[in-house]
């Protein structure tokens, strides 16, 4: 305040007008930006929507807030002439907007899903916020009508702030752990969906993605679904083309981010419905009464526009939520699951695609280690601040999801589930945790070829893997290219995986952070163009042979070519070699083996281990990560994730004893009966034994137990006898004690101790001497 009085005249008059008013208008402003871009994050992954909805998220409750908190002061102020208390009393009429706006728009509730784990937050903060808008509602009652017009817009406010508490709890860790996975069945049955016919399923991804939806919600919250559901989701899943199952998975993260992200738990709702309805009658009915009612003469201009501008933006949002609850996915599963003809369904998605239907990003993100190291070698400046990740982010390029990648997955994946499902694995979670743990080994041991390519898959970490595959496969792609469209579907997949390992490490089995083997070997990759010219010469062979094939030498493009025509000509088996193996092993860069796996690809390419490398990290990743995922446009990692999950590549389900009879039809049953009897044959084989045979060990391990402690009773019985008998002999020698004692006490004094039996003179000469013990060593003796 001190400062602001040091302001001229004219700046101060401007700040106490407009401080009130600017901070309403940033208020409106956040607000309006969360509407409009809140759930583009869905559909995009550009940093600058993610940058934007981050900071009007986190700004728009304490603008608000701080906005409230100087209208309850102003109104605290009750001097000044009737011009300027008609100014407070319309801007008092600000405060329910104000707390419309703390409740938020319907399209973002929040941010990440850590902040619905802060209901309680917000649940004092609708208690604090109400109060502080009643008061400075209550200090401006009876300026006439314009205080009745404020009820109305009062009780909206209050329940919108409600409405975003409410989800915010519904949304937590907590309350998501309610559902069982009888849900599933019920949303099965209900919808009817098994008795749609196969080609009306494939058009309507919807009503799968709903009922796929609860067993995805069960599992991300790590509990454990039976077999029966596995059986049923893959059999469902299965009727699907590839571009249909990949539209099915699109449609249920649509739901889920829907869940997890917006008001949807509440607005799809009976209740949310009746709300909606009551919300938008107040708002019309005071903005049409404002209009008609208040004198504009009265009140500033500026205020009277404000007010308007405040009116409209109630408006809007209630007509925007209306339309979102109109065309959105949740509307078109309620009119199918009400049993809506072919022709009305046909005129309402027509309708639809003619809004926003997009659910995702539909691409996939690339990043490639050897162009973003070439390209530019970031300064010490921008490590010492922190910006050297950030920089990564500028390399990353989008490609487009195409049918023929989906169609490629989609295979691979099914051909595993139809495996499982012909040896009768189902319920063997061992199998299936083991197809999904093979991270290119599994395609290489079925073609005879794992031995040779041991020392880059399975004899070294994951991440370690990724790195020395994905340079081999740049090669591969150079010395190649017009080859075939192989070289291209790996090295996409490639740029994918380096993506996932340098911009998203979480999503990995095991993150790398800052692991030592990728900082080594991108600075060993980086000596490789930025190392002076006498170094050069000092390089040792394999960093030769990197430098021509990612041509850093200076070389014309026949020269180039003829490199690769010789690189692609030799064979070699170096990695047999011991002197390789050692060196391999020793250093933590991956260079040294990049030349001798690339001219292994290049003799056999090997295209499927790129998707088992993917499988893998799908299988491994947290759910949590993907749920943070889908704020950020989507990955394709989550989408092959729950392809998995409804073909039953999970280790989540497990086999689960129980006496109520599994809700299967058919040749579904008849399929659980047989993996199930198969189950417990195996567990029975492998205890060694069948259950008569464990009755009778489990009878003759009882009975030892009987006879040992037959025995130690026993034992006890007999120590009891002897303790009897030892207490009898010193009572019998506490007698003769006694009568000793007696004896002495009357014939000591007169005959003396030459009188004494010569059996007590040696038992009281302990010192051994032969000589006869003195009156006191008796009377010690006796006691």
């Amino acid at each position: 305040m001190t400062m602001l009085k040091k302001l001229p005249e004219e700046v101060l008059n401007l700040w106490n007008n407009w401080e009130i008013r600017g901070m309403v208008l940033l208020s409106l402003l956040l607000q309006t930006i969360l509407i409009i871009f809140g759930s583009r994050r869905k559909t995009s992954g550009r940093i600058w929507i993610r940058i934007l909805v981050w900071s009007a998220y986190l700004s728009a409750d304490v603008v608000a807030t701080v906005a409230l908190g100087t209208l309850a002061r102003s109104q605290g102020d009750s001097s000044g002439d009737s011009s300027e208390k008609a100014n407070n009393s319309i801007q008092a009429f600000w405060a329910p907007f104000l707390l419309l706006h703390l409740g938020g728009p319907d399209t973002i509730t929040a941010y990440s899903i850590e902040d619905n784990e802060l209901w309680l937050r917000h649940l004092l903060g609708l208690v604090i916020q109400v109060g502080v808008a009643f008061y400075v509602f209550s200090r401006s009652w009876g300026s006439g009508i314009l205080t009745f017009i404020a009820i109305p817009v009062f009780v909206v406010g209050v329940v919108k702030y409600a409405e975003r508490t409410w989800v915010l709890w519904s949304s937590c860790s907590k309350s998501l752990k309610k559902p069982s996975r009888f849900d599933f069945w019920g949303s099965y049955y209900r919808s009817r969906i098994s008795e749609t016919p196969p080609q009306d399923l494939q058009e309507n991804c919807l009503l799968q993605a709903y009922v796929f939806s609860y067993i995805s919600k069960f599992m991300m919250q790590d509990l454990v679904p039976g077999i029966p559901v596995l059986i049923r989701s893959r059999e469902l899943i299965s009727k699907n083309k590839a571009d249909g199952a990949f539209k099915v998975v699109e449609a249920e993260l649509g739901l889920i981010y829907d869940m997890l992200y917006t008001k949807a738990p509440l607005i799809y709702s009976c209740a949310g419905i009746f709300l909606r309805c009551i919300s938008s009658l107040l708002s019309v009915t005071a903005f049409i009464t404002f209009q008609v009612k208040i004198d504009k003469h009265d009140y500033s201009t500026t205020d009277i526009a404000m007010t308007y501008l405040l009116f409209a933006a109630a408006v809007f949002i209630e007509f925007y939520a209306f339309l979102l609850l109109v065309f959105s996915d949740w509307t078109m599963i309620w009119l199918e699951d009400e049993g809506w003809n072919a022709q009305n369904s046909a005129i309402y998605s027509l309708i639809r695609k003619l809004t926003r239907s997009e659910r995702w990003s539909r691409s996939i993100s690339q990043y490639n280690l050897i162009s973003s190291s070439f390209e530019s070698k970031p300064s010490r400046c921008l490590k010492l601040l922190g910006i050297d990740e950030m920089m990564r982010q500028m390399h990353v390029n989008q490609k487009d999801l195409n049918v023929d990648l989906q169609g490629f997955f989609f295979e691979h994946l099914l051909k595993n589930a139809e495996k499982i499902k012909e040896d009768l694995n189902v319920c063997d979670k061992n199998v299936r945790s083991k197809i999904i743990g093979q991270r290119g080994d599994g395609v290489l041991e079925r073609e005879g070829l794992l031995r040779d390519y041991k020392w880059c898959t399975t004899e070294v970490e994951f991440s370690r893997s990724i790195l020395v595959w994905h340079f081999a496969t740049d090669i591969c792609y150079r010395a190649d290219k017009d080859a075939s469209k192989e070289y291209e579907r790996s090295r996409c997949l490639s740029e994918y995986m380096m993506y996932l390992l340098v911009i998203r490490p979480n999503m990995l089995s095991k993150g790398f952070g800052d692991d030592e083997g990728y900082l080594e070997t991108l600075r060993e990759l980086r000596d490789l163009k930025y190392s002076p010219y006498e170094y050069q010469f000092t390089l040792r062979e394999y960093r030769c042979t990197l430098r021509e094939l990612w041509r850093l030498k200076d070389q014309d493009d026949e020269g180039y070519r003829r490199t690769l025509r010789e690189f692609r000509n030799s064979v070699s088996r170096v990695y047999d070699d011991g002197d390789f193996q050692r060196q391999w092993k020793a250093e933590k860069s991956v260079l040294s083996g990049v030349a001798v796996l690339a001219r292994q690809l290049l003799l056999v390419g090997r295209n499927e281990v790129w998707v088992e490398m993917l499988i893998y990290a799908a299988a491994h990743c947290p759910w949590k990560e993907h749920t943070h995922q889908l704020r950020r446009g989507g990955e394709l990692l989550t989408h092959v994730s729950l392809l998995m999950l409804h073909l039953g590549l999970s280790a989540q389900y497990e086999y689960i004893e129980t006496n109520n009879y599994p809700p299967l039809r058919g040749e579904e049953r008849q399929q659980y009966r047989n993996a199930r009897k198969k189950y417990l044959r195996g567990i029975a084989a492998m205890s060694g034994s069948n259950p008569d045979e464990e009755l009778k060990e489990l009878r003759k391990i009882v009975a030892d137990k009987d006879q040992e402690l037959e025995r130690k009773k026993q034992e006890r019985e007999r120590e009891k006898r002897e303790l009897e008998h030892k207490n009898q002999e010193l009572e019998r020698e506490k007698r003769e004690l006694e009568q000793l004692k007696s004896y002495l006490i009357a014939s000591a004094p007169q005959q003396g101790i030459h009188s004494l039996p010569r059996s007590l003179l040696a038992q009281t000469d302990d010192q051994g001497t032969g000589q006869p013990p003195s009156n006191n060593e008796i009377s010690l003796s006796i006691e």
